[in-house]
């Protein structure tokens, strides 16, 4: 994840150095602990996945989908999140990484990421328009 946050840092014109499990900048480093991984919250989406998919009363197979798509999602959006507090730590101060990396803080990003794919996953069980073998629409 340090090296992926890397790069994103680099797209957005930060002179930022990926080093194990550390991200150089200039002003000093960050180190990417165990628990920034992001397998946390995958464990948790995909969890959210199997429910929705009971819920909402799919195969097997969509509700392995809604967990893969999950997984996907929650490690995708840890990466602008050790983006975020990387800056923060380095460029902001110790009390915005402190918000940030602690409770409030994740629970923006947690927020965020449940409701991207709580729209995934309603938009990808609604019911489909039937048609008929030209295309039309039939009620």
């Amino acid at each position: 994840m340090a090296h992926i946050a890397t790069v994103g840092l680099q797209g957005i014109g930060m002179d930022a150095l990926a080093e194990g499990r550390f991200i150089l900048f200039p002003q000093g480093k960050v180190e990417v602990g165990w628990g920034c991984n992001g397998l946390d919250m995958a464990i948790t989406v995909a969890f959210a996945g199997l429910f929705m998919g009971l819920i909402f009363k799919q195969t097997v197979l969509v509700i392995a989908k809604f967990i893969a798509i999950g997984i996907a999602l929650a490690l995708v959006a840890n990466i602008p999140r050790l983006m975020l507090v990387s800056i923060a730590y380095i460029y902001w101060g110790k009390g915005w990484f402190q918000f940030w990396h602690g409770f409030w803080g994740g629970q923006v990003f947690s927020a965020i990421l449940f409701t991207i794919y709580y729209y995934i996953v309603v938009l990808s069980t609604k019911d489909k328009p039937k048609t008929t073998s030209n295309g039309i629409a039939k009620n």
